[in-house]
């Protein structure tokens, strides 16, 4: 089902947008600066309740205290708002002006998302490559997102106790049991996805550079297979540790995947080149993973990443788009010469922006 418009409400540089989306491919093209990725962040909010680069409260227009989105899909409005009060934070999901539960609104949309900065799944921080596998099962396990959400309330109880230690051991091993099974629950998630990428990702990879390489990712995770005995074990075990360092020392929150390129680390052994080809492939791995699990074509979301690519990735990345719906901004209007589907071009310029 085609997403046929998005309107963007107090959100980063737009105080009221509404674009008209081609159900094939929607060209952005403008300057840099001028709100082409806003609007990819937009529809990556609405699938995902996050941002893929900000916290909620830098999404709002300067000067508001609110952000809504809103996408038509073949008739059925889709809405997500955040609000700022005195007494907290509200995000909001209304669909043809129902209420839903966020975790009901989940899966209402389903974004791949292609960027420049998608090589720091290779040489950047953990935190990019956990983001990577938690959106991926954000979109296609339901509760996955209440899970994390839980974890982290968990994980900031458990770091209170750090922050003034008075030795309140049996509030801590309530706080341990807890986090512990939520723990359980993200790792063996994560581990089994990291699982069914191994299986898709070295094909990707033939598929774009004309042979395949064998390429295998490894999570890397404090506890072992008996995750949530081990896990609680590590916790009691890392004790002094966490006071010390004043918050919990171990846990999802810390883990990281490796990868392996020709039976090496990446990073030793993979030309520039090699590296945006590998990330090319995990992110065609994704959309093979989620098309199969939700039995459901995601959106494609394209930032301006031709301009990173040689012409045999463009290509391979242009025949891959006839089939999904996408979003593409770029600053080369020529791009549009490329396309052999059928787009629609939009022109920045023509948008109204703060």
């Amino acid at each position: 089902m085609a997403i046929t418009s998005l309107s963007l409400t107090n959100f980063r540089s737009y105080a009221d947008q509404t674009l008209a989306l081609d159900p094939v491919i929607t060209l952005v093209v403008g300057p840099n600066a001028t709100g082409k990725t806003n609007l990819l962040e937009g529809l990556f909010v609405l699938a995902t309740t996050k941002s893929f680069r900000a916290k909620d409260a830098e999404l709002v227009r300067h000067g508001q205290d609110f952000y809504r989105l809103t996408m038509d899909q073949d008739g059925t409005e889709m809405a997500l708002s955040y609000q700022t009060r005195p007494s907290g934070t509200e995000k909001r999901a209304r669909h043809n002006n129902t209420p839903k539960s966020l975790a009901d609104h989940l899966g209402s949309l389903r974004v791949v998302l292609f960027e420049p900065n998608d090589l720091l799944l290779i040489n950047g921080a953990p935190e990019r490559r956990r983001r990577y596998l938690d959106f991926i099962l954000i979109q296609t396990i339901s509760g996955y997102a209440k899970t994390l959400s839980q974890y982290r309330r968990v994980l900031s109880q458990r770091n209170r106790l750090f922050a003034d230690w008075h030795g309140a051991t049996n509030e801590l091993f309530a706080w341990n049991l807890r986090l512990a099974e939520l723990a359980t629950d993200i790792t063996t998630s994560r581990r089994r996805l990291v699982d069914h990428i191994n299986d898709l990702v070295s094909d990707c990879y033939g598929s774009i550079a004309g042979s395949p390489e064998p390429i295998r990712l490894s999570y890397q995770g404090a506890a072992g297979n008996d995750f949530a005995t081990s896990f609680l074990q590590l916790l009691e075990d890392n004790l002094n540790r966490d006071i010390a360092a004043g918050f919990t020392t171990i846990g999802p929150h810390r883990d990281d995947f490796s990868i392996q390129f020709k039976d090496a680390p990446i990073t030793a052994v993979a030309s520039r080149g090699e590296m945006r080809t590998v990330v090319l492939a995990l992110k065609m791995a994704e959309l093979a993973y989620i098309e199969r699990q939700t039995e459901s074509r995601p959106m494609l979301l394209l930032d301006d990443v031709f301009s990173e690519l040689d012409d045999s990735r463009r290509h391979f990345l242009l025949d891959t788009l006839g089939g999904y719906q996408s979003v593409i901004t770029t600053t080369n209007a020529d791009v549009s010469d490329e396309l052999s589907a059928k787009h629609t071009t939009i022109l920045t310029q023509e948008l109204q922006r703060v």
